[in-house]
């Protein structure tokens, strides 16, 4: 493990969530007070489409793999998705995302899910039970996560551990646009436990299709 994720001393507020049209950004994950960095990048209508009917004709998990980033994962992104028009836009978006995560955290292994949607697979809002995280969906609206300060919990119940996440106020809610690659802290990024991101799935209206990409640090 890179010796910086186990290596951080981090308050519990302020928390800084940063967006920018540099892929530079993504770094900013590495500050302390930082549990969001995204790189706002609108998908260019070709990739969005692409992902939008390869999404409507086939819904559910494409693909749950876990672990290295090695030529052998192009092998399995190109055989599920390059025999669809413009699927190599779309595996091109996958191996852009691999490579950051690489880069910004030197991963001896991965997990990524590929999630076709139709509708909400995690509707919710929850703080992220991981260390971290990139997100990215492509088709429509993105991930949706919430600051801090708008988090509210209900009363513990009687040998509940953790409270329960009030549904938040409409304007209070945030989403990543189609194409944007998020990272971000999860519950498990050392003295974070108390400031990782508070997200859901992406919104869905009726005529929705995403594909929904995550890949998490393991080891």
């Amino acid at each position: 493990m890179n010796s910086n994720l186990q290596a951080q001393s981090h308050p519990s507020f302020p928390t800084q969530y940063v967006i920018d049209d540099k892929a530079s950004v993504l770094g900013e994950i590495y500050k302390v007070d930082t549990s969001l960095a995204c790189y706002c990048q609108p998908a260019p209508w070709a990739l969005s489409r692409a992902a939008h009917s390869f999404a409507k004709q086939q819904d559910g998990e494409v693909l749950k793999y876990q672990g290295k980033i090695d030529p052998e994962l192009t092998t399995i992104l190109k055989d599920i998705f390059c025999h669809r028009s413009h699927g190599n836009l779309i595996v091109n978006h996958i191996e852009l995302m691999l490579t950051m995560f690489d880069a910004l955290f030197e991963p001896k292994e991965i997990g990524l899910r590929v999630i076709s949607c139709i509708e909400a697979h995690s509707p919710a809002f929850h703080e992220n039970k991981m260390i971290a995280r990139m997100a990215s969906s492509l088709g429509g609206s993105g991930e949706r996560w919430i600051e801090r300060e708008h988090a509210q919990y209900y009363p513990l119940e009687k040998g509940q551990i953790s409270a329960q996440l009030k549904a938040p106020l409409t304007n209070a809610i945030n989403s990543l646009c189609d194409g944007d690659i998020a990272v971000y802290k999860g519950t498990n990024w050392l003295d974070h436990e108390h400031s990782a991101l508070i997200s859901a799935s992406p919104q869905f209206n009726d005529t929705d299709a995403k594909l929904c990409i995550y890949i998490d640090f393991l080891d």
